[in-house]
């Protein structure tokens, strides 16, 4: 009689960074918002995007230390007023995760969907995954905020 082997998968769960809010304001103006440059200086002026597929982007902010630290990626996949992915890694990152911004028609406006993937492949995945999560929330809200007053281009 023969030894058999079995060997089990395991699932590791991957941090979930996933943002989500409704804007008062249509979905045009929440695009134009996110992707025109002098637009979305006036919310995020810290973010350079090349908003186009292979286009790049860069943001430039301080740490906790007060240290001066350096983000960067590319635009893999966009679909106008629907779909913006792309890389993101900080400058002391060996591997890149995935932003995905979702945009959908809801009412009274908009639904922005925010959601960054490929944790796992980072160390301390967990606490930058929360940090990720803090930080997109608050891109966010000053997205919803700038939208909402404005109304952007109709």
């Amino acid at each position: 009689m023969g030894v058999r082997e079995i060997y089990g998968c395991f699932m590791v769960r991957e941090p979930l960074v996933e943002v989500s809010v409704v804007i008062a304001a249509p979905t045009e103006a929440v695009w134009h918002a996110l992707v025109d440059p002098d637009t979305r200086a006036m919310w995020w002026s810290y973010l350079d995007l090349d908003a186009r597929v292979n286009g790049r982007l860069s943001e430039r902010w301080s740490g906790a230390d007060g240290e001066a630290r350096l983000t960067t990626g590319r635009v893999e996949t966009l679909d106008p007023c629907r779909l913006l992915r792309f890389t993101w890694a900080d400058d002391d990152w060996a591997v890149s995760t995935t932003v995905t911004i979702e945009l959908t028609r809801a009412r009274p406006g908009t639904q922005l969907r925010v959601r960054e993937t490929g944790w796992s492949r980072l160390p301390d995945a967990a606490s930058l995954a929360a940090a990720h999560r803090d930080g997109w929330g608050t891109h966010v809200e000053d997205l919803r905020r700038f939208a909402e007053a404005t109304g952007g281009p109709r």
